[in-house]
């Protein structure tokens, strides 16, 4: 008799949880074709053993087609929360097809509200990048594009006061790069971030004020990829700071103007640190059928050691680099869960560093532009 009521409360408190539950799956698959321009970065000019390689030699562009799968599950009960998703991604290369690359994202969360004040937040991540560059013996790209990075996140989320949100979290990542030539490369990273956005209200439209900072210690290894025997360390620390504003002009049309300082402090030779700072504008345009995204920035990163040079010496400044980055999305729905899509993307990175026997360090222009189809299920 006890073991049936046992059965019985069990059964019962299972129906209970279902019904006071929430499950929701979402399910899409976009395809783009376009084109991309030089999606190696490379210069347009370096000399090896006496010869002048040119642009012609040195920069592969080709027409493209973008796979992309997302899958976002949630499941809710009681004060707690999960959330999956996983996006699977390739672009495939017609003129160099051999250039094609893959990768796949898998990220897992989940939030516990302790109060409706107070809420303990945790993520697991994993990301594999599967794309081969030039090799560590090829003329330039010296370094790897493929790599698996595992990470996890852990903080708490609080309301101090009326309409603030603040986050501290201490989070973990390791990033084993593929071997390129005869090298190979891995580094750990841990650091605590911190972010407060206070909301307000202007003519009924939400504005938002907000910083978001954070600090980590990255610790490279680098071995030898056919004798595993460790080559060399570095110890580099970063600080990032960001400050934004968002502002609505109605429901549908917002922008958020920001600002981003960044620094890397090199505790390994002292050689590597720089300061990067600049500003940026993202605007955010959504009605019932179509959004637009979009980000424009202008960053400028200076070197505290390393000096710049031409061909023949060193300048007399230290290496500067300045970015000018673009990005639009935009997505129209056509019915039956299907819409167009496109992507415009541009980076362009100026710089003092004009030595044409360096395979590093050097300008370099990437763009691509893309139109395709998204099947939302």
């Amino acid at each position: 008799m006890e073991k049936r009521n046992i059965i019985r409360t069990t059964f019962i408190l299972f129906i209970y949880t279902i019904g006071f539950s929430q499950s929701k799956n979402t399910f899409d698959i976009e395809t783009q074709g376009g084109y991309e321009y030089n999606y190696f970065k490379s210069p347009k000019e370096v000399r090896v053993n006496d010869s002048v390689l040119t642009k012609e030699d040195l920069i592969s562009s080709s027409m493209y087609q973008d796979v992309s799968i997302n899958y976002k599950y949630r499941y809710k009960w009681e004060k707690n929360r999960v959330r999956l998703f996983l996006n699977p991604f390739s672009r495939i290369f017609y003129e160099n097809f051999d250039d094609s690359y893959w990768s796949l994202e898998a990220r897992a969360k989940y939030d516990h509200r302790f109060t409706k004040k107070t809420t303990f937040l945790a993520e697991v991540r994993f990301r594999r990048m599967n794309r081969e560059g030039l090799g560590g013996d090829q003329d330039v790209l010296i370094n790897p594009l493929g790599y698996t990075n595992y990470g996890a996140t852990a903080g708490i989320k609080v309301i101090p006061f009326n309409a603030n949100e603040m986050t501290l979290e201490g989070f973990y990542n390791f990033k084993n790069f593929d071997a390129f030539g005869v090298r190979d490369l891995q580094f750990d990273e841990f650091g605590v971030q911190f972010s407060s956005v206070q909301s307000f209200t202007v003519n009924r439209l939400e504005h938002k004020l907000g910083v978001n900072t954070y600090f980590k210690k990255r610790k490279y290894d680098t071995f030898n990829a056919s004798e595993i025997d460790t080559d060399g360390e570095r110890d580099w620390d970063y600080i990032k700071g960001g400050l934004f504003y968002e502002l609505p002009f109605s429901e549908k049309f917002k922008i958020k103007p920001n600002f981003v300082y960044y620094a890397r402090i090199d505790n390994s030779t002292g050689r590597s640190g720089f300061n990067q700072f600049g500003p940026g504008i993202n605007m955010r345009y959504k009605n019932k059928t179509t959004k637009v995204r979009t980000s424009l920035s202008f960053i400028t990163r200076k070197y505290k050691e390393i000096e710049a040079r031409n061909t023949e010496m060193a300048i007399g400044e230290n290496l500067k680099y300045q970015y000018a980055n673009f990005h639009l999305n935009a997505s129209h729905q056509i019915g039956n869960g299907f819409s167009l899509t496109a992507t415009l993307y541009s980076r362009v990175r100026s710089t003092n560093y004009t030595d044409i026997d360096a395979r590093s360090f050097r300008n370099y222009r990437n763009q691509y532009a893309g139109i395709g189809v998204l099947w939302e299920l």
